[in-house]
């Protein structure tokens, strides 16, 4: 780490974030991101211990040939022959033996202090001083990074200018999210997308590395942008019969739920301005060494919040670093930063 250590407070009592994982009477659910798709370095964090998967694996489902090419062959087919032709499809990685455990492998070597919501930050001197429960945190930080949704930064940007701008122009868009237990087979695809209806997405925590895959199954369905709006201020009783009647409809049969739990997932989606999406994938004031990475900045995507961190812990090591360089020798003690996170869900969240 260049001789820095960084300190990570999270406000909840749980790593996850965008990858939140929830532990429920009938297993572990994700409940924020299902898939983490597209080049990423997460893996390097990822070991495998013995008789066990790596915290993070590819994640496959399979795909049944079309119809197109049943038509191609010989009439004398049997089924084992359509068996045969089966092929399976990569949807991306996954953490294992959930999402949040992979967070949990990348944060082993870090000093997390969880339950600790950061409410002021101010510089004094040289150094920031942060605060929880209205009282100052008795260390001094060189640098601040600011990794959670823009509407919880931005009360802690006020010192810059820059960044408040940045972060007060972010909008973001919640979801409707229903965890559902069935003692059945329910028949849906391992994870699969919806337009124009209710529900926009499914996954089947049953069928992922790692995980039992034994009954019941267990199923995450996100409700669709316009159906989450519309029903933005229903109680989650009413949105889980909801979304719990529309998840039958897209398995065309009934599914008696042995659990159902629906909440909210605020901060789903960034919607973040064309002109900053051109930019860095991180921001940062070099004067006042403050910076903002993950969805603010860049894609609501695992992969992409994790290289902003990536791509803004580099910039700061450098810039420290260059101010070290330019000043008087001083003591030879390890100097810390802080990144703060926050675990943006109601009972869980992300994607």
């Amino acid at each position: 780490m260049r001789g820095y250590v960084p300190v990570v407070f999270e406000a909840s009592d749980r790593l996850g974030g965008r990858c939140s994982s929830l532990n429920t009477r009938i297993g572990w659910f994700d409940d924020g991101a299902q898939v983490i798709t597209g080049p990423t370095r997460l893996a390097a964090y990822a070991t495998a211990r013995p008789g066990m998967l790596a915290a993070l694996h590819s994640w496959t489902q399979p795909v049944a040939p079309t119809d197109t090419e049943h038509q191609g062959k010989a009439s004398g087919s049997d089924d084992s022959e359509v068996l045969e032709d089966t092929t399976l499809e990569l949807m991306g990685a996954v953490g294992v033996p959930s999402m949040a455990a992979l967070a949990g492998e990348i944060a082993l070597p870090l000093d997390v202090r969880l339950s600790t919501a950061i409410d002021h930050v101010y510089r004094l001197g040289e150094s920031w001083v942060l605060c929880h429960g209205r009282r100052d945190i008795d260390e001094d930080f060189q640098a601040v990074v600011l990794a959670l949704p823009a509407p919880l930064a931005l009360p802690l940007a006020a010192e810059s200018r820059s960044l408040s701008a940045a972060l007060g122009a972010v909008r973001y868009r919640n979801r409707w999210v229903l965890l559902l237990g069935s003692d059945r087979a329910v028949g849906l695809p391992s994870h699969q997308t919806f337009q124009g209806g209710p529900i926009e997405r499914i996954a089947a925590m049953h069928s992922k590395p790692g995980r039992p895959s034994v009954l019941p199954q267990r199923w995450f369905i996100e409700a669709s942008e316009r159906w989450s709006h519309e029903h933005s201020f229903d109680d989650p009783e009413t949105v889980a019969e909801l979304l719990h009647e529309n998840f039958q409809a897209c398995a065309r049969r009934t599914v008696t739920p042995s659990f159902l739990l629906a909440h909210q997932w605020p901060h789903a989606y960034a919607d973040t301005p064309a002109s900053q999406a051109e930019q860095t994938k991180y921001w940062w004031d070099d004067n006042l060494l403050m910076g903002v990475c993950g969805d603010s900045v860049v894609a609501s995507q695992v992969d992409q919040a994790h290289r902003s961190g990536a791509l803004l812990a580099a910039q700061i090591a450098e810039s420290l670093i260059t101010r070290r360089w330019r000043t008087a020798p001083q003591s030879q003690s390890t100097v810390r930063w802080p990144t703060y996170s926050e675990h943006a869900e109601t009972a869980s969240p992300r994607h």
